[in-house]
């Protein structure tokens, strides 16, 4: 994975985490598939579709860091 998708999916997971309008499991399910991904180096190109999919609350957290 590049240097740069690997910081930017590093600052996805933190405001996951941090995020106030995402619930316990939709954080842990969330952090669980980038984690999965990131093994399958397929991390990057799927955030945005496959993160959408999971919880509509993300698409912010998407927006703020530029993936969407």
């Amino acid at each position: 994975m590049m240097k740069a998708h690997h910081e930017e999916i590093e600052k996805l997971e933190k405001r996951i985490r941090e995020a106030d309008h995402l619930t316990p499991e939709e954080k842990s399910l969330s952090l669980e598939k980038i984690a999965e991904w990131k093994l399958e180096d397929k991390a990057f190109s799927l955030l945005p579709n496959e993160l959408e999919k999971l919880s509509e609350k993300i698409v912010p957290i998407l927006e703020e860091i530029g993936l969407l």
